[in-house]
């Protein structure tokens, strides 16, 4: 038989997507109905005989193919090494009409050999071969697989077959007119140029995506992409446009593939939920079963690929199961939100309908060619979902990162505007001193020179009283300064803490105004006992001196300032008569430049919101603590914990 020059319509046209689509709507629908082929099976009955030992000769097993019940579903048999024998006729109606082309797929098959003569007849055979580890002509036109020509014959044929593969075992065989096959092959061909197309589309966007975006889960949809070279293998296109080596390349690669492609569709899967941060164990899972199928590839040059799929396909179903877990667990938690969920649900799509064409090429479910169809646009859908949606996580992760990188700048800005105000308050405050101590000696030189009207003694305590308290305010902005200084240290030594606090309070005390000063809840022995304690005076005096002020401020009646030893520490309680703070200002009030509402209508004016933040910070600064111990009317409670003197700790 010779070889025929290819039908020009039978070449791949690899045509863009756009126009791809509108030939392939339209002549799928123009074909659907005029294509009709008789199918091996459904419409050709066939007889089978298997050949374990792979020996049997065609006069050995023709009268056992002759008397065998008849076949009529797909020929597929899973992963085997058992070679098969198939008998069927094309009867007078089907080939005494004029010629017929014989189509016979798939290509992956390594060895087919075909027998023909006329129907009846006791004449010889003729064989004809094809198979990708065939050597020799492969058909008798130039087709991406193997199509034989059948001249017209009134009598019929009678056909055998003999198929053995390294791959699945299956045989598909069509019977076409011409008339049939052209436009047939035209719309199959416009069907695979719209998919290669598209595909090279989404793996050139992944790859540059995942290039620029240097994201694992745009290099594993890449990675996937290797794919459609699987799928021109299956199809037959790697053998077709490269005649001299490409059959036992499509061969090998075939093999290869199958196996690389699980692999990279559960790292896809995994870096599509993100199981590496969310749940490491399941992700150690999948990349342990990804390892698994790399090791398996040596299975191919080896000839081992029958083993290396049933290994390949317990390891598939198991993983597979996990990720559905996985799936399940994270939407979960997620509360199910759309961008977590089409994540998850896209791979699993594509795991679910590449197990199907599994299952159907291990013979575990009725072959279907619209499996394997189903599979390679979920692969295309699958990456272009994947990627536009590791695109839109990757702007979100953008955008936060700029909305980050602008509150740190808004938050360098804040710091410094602190500092500067720190330091201006700290200047102001050391510049205040001077005129203030020259204010405090001029006011006691005029005490000592009397006062010959009692107006004039008033007007003296006013003065003394308002520098007393510019000089309260200068100390907390200095000491405010102090203790932002990152070599902060604290002079102790060793202190009276009565007379401290008597000190601190004669410093706020204003007219009209007493308070009172207990030890242990009882008013101080007479000659008082000494109270030492382990502090900076100067720093502690302006502590005590802040809070003892705002009690005096905020309150209707005199302060009560209470000292008292509890363990390892002095306890010093100041309690004013007011009302109180408010529930949502109580954890305000330790906060720097943050004010109490002031109690009393006719109180005198707050401060500036240092007090009580440098009176903590001072008590911390010695090892102890200031607390708003009491909130409940009347009046609120602050309390020192403040150091003993270190002889007296373990007493």
């Amino acid at each position: 038989m010779f070889r025929r020059p290819p039908p020009a319509s039978t070449r791949p046209a690899f045509l863009p997507a756009g126009f791809a689509l509108v030939i392939l709507l339209g002549l799928l629908l123009s074909t659907a109905a005029a294509a009709s082929p008789a199918r091996l099976g459904p419409d050709l009955p066939y007889t089978l005989v298997a050949d374990p030992s792979g020996s049997a000769t065609l006069e050995q097993v023709l009268p056992a193919l002759r008397d065998g019940a008849p076949h009529r579903e797909v020929f597929s048999r899973g992963y085997t090494r058992t070679a098969f024998w198939l008998r069927f006729t094309l009867p007078p109606d089907r080939v005494a009409d004029g010629e017929h082309w014989l189509e016979v797929k798939p290509a992956f098959l390594d060895d087919i050999r075909l027998f023909i003569r006329p129907l009846g007849g006791d004449g010889p055979w003729r064989q004809r071969r094809a198979g990708d580890t065939f050597d020799g002509p492969i058909g008798d036109i130039d087709h991406r697989f193997p199509l034989f020509v059948l001249p017209a014959e009134p009598r019929g044929y009678e056909m055998l077959a003999r198929v053995a593969s390294s791959s699945a075992v299956m045989l598909q065989m069509k019977l076409w007119s011409p008339a049939e096959f052209l436009p047939a092959a035209a719309g199959d061909t416009a069907f695979w140029s719209f998919y290669f197309g598209l595909a090279t589309l989404s793996t050139l966007l992944a790859l540059v995506l995942a290039v620029v975006l240097g994201s694992r889960l745009l290099w594993a949809v890449t990675g996937i992409s290797t794919g459609y070279v699987l799928v021109a293998c299956v199809q037959g296109y790697v053998a077709w446009l490269v005649p001299e080596v490409g059959w036992r390349l499509q061969h090998y690669l075939t093999g290869l593939l199958t196996l690389a492609c699980y692999g990279l569709l559960l790292w896809m899967a995994s870096e599509a939920l993100q199981l590496r941060r969310r749940l490491p164990w399941a992700h150690r899972l999948l990349m342990a079963a990804c390892g698994l199928l790399v090791v398996l590839l040596l299975s191919v040059p080896l000839d081992l690929y029958g083993e290396a799929i049933r290994i390949h396909t317990l390891v598939y179903l198991s993983t597979g199961a996990v990720f559905v877990l996985a799936c399940g667990y994270i939407w979960w938690r997620d509360r199910f939100q759309p961008s977590s969920v089409l994540l998850g649900l896209s791979p699993l799509i594509c795991m679910l309908a590449s197990l199907f064409g599994l299952f159907s090429a291990v013979g575990w479910i009725p072959f279907r060619e619209e499996i394997y169809v189903v599979w390679q646009y979920a692969l295309v859908v699958n990456m272009l979902m994947v990627t536009g949606l590791a695109v839109y996580q990757v702007r979100i992760r953008h955008l936060r990162e700029q909305e980050k990188h602008q509150l740190a700048r808004a938050l360098e800005v804040e710091r410094e505007a602190r500092f500067n105000q720190r330091q201006f308050m700290g200047l102001v405050a050391h510049e205040f001193r001077t005129p203030l101590a020259i204010i405090a000696a001029s006011l006691q030189n005029l005490r000592y020179l009397g006062a010959p009207d009692p107006r004039h003694t008033s007007r003296y305590d006013k003065i003394g009283r308002a520098t007393d308290r510019l000089v309260q305010l200068t100390d907390n902005c200095l000491a405010d300064a102090r203790l932002d200084a990152d070599d902060l240290s604290v002079d102790r030594r060793r202190v009276c803490l009565r007379e401290l606090v008597i000190e601190a309070a004669s410093l706020v005390q204003p007219a009209g105004h007493n308070w009172r000063l207990t030890v242990e809840g009882r008013a101080p022995s007479d000659p008082p006992a000494p109270l030492p304690a382990w502090l900076d005076p100067a720093m502690m005096r302006i502590a005590l001196s802040n809070v003892i002020d705002n009690a005096v401020k905020h309150g209707d009646g005199e302060p009560w300032v209470d000292i008292s030893r509890q363990g390892t520490a002095w306890r010093v309680a100041i309690r004013d008569h007011g009302p109180g703070i408010a529930a949502d200002r109580r954890a305000l009030v330790f906060e720097r430049y943050r004010r109490a509402t002031p109690a009393s209508p006719g109180g005198r004016q707050g401060g500036v919101g240092l007090g009580l933040f440098v009176s903590r910070r001072i008590a911390r600064a010695h090892g102890g603590d200031l607390v708003l111990a009491d909130d409940e009317g009347p009046g609120c409670c602050f309390l020192f914990t403040l150091p003993l003197l270190p002889e007296d700790v373990s007493l």
